[in-house]
């Protein structure tokens, strides 16, 4: 499948084909159309920030989690 892509303005639902690629006139097509986006949302940047955990009333009992 030969495919060509170019912009092009919809005026009462026909899409004009550029001049250049007048060869493929009368021949069977398969379209798809694309409307461009807005705009590009920006990128988040992500950071990690430590993790803070209160472990003052935990008991530690290595026995058991050597069990494990």
């Amino acid at each position: 499948m030969n495919a060509i892509e170019f912009e092009a303005q919809i005026h009462n639902g026909v899409v004009e084909i550029p001049t250049h690629y007048q060869a493929w006139q009368n021949k069977t097509v398969h379209v798809i159309l694309l409307e461009p986006e807005e705009s590009v949302p920006a990128v988040k940047t992500l950071q990690f920030t430590a993790a803070s955990l209160n472990t003052r009333n935990y008991h530690f009992d290595r026995e058991l989690a050597n069990e494990r």
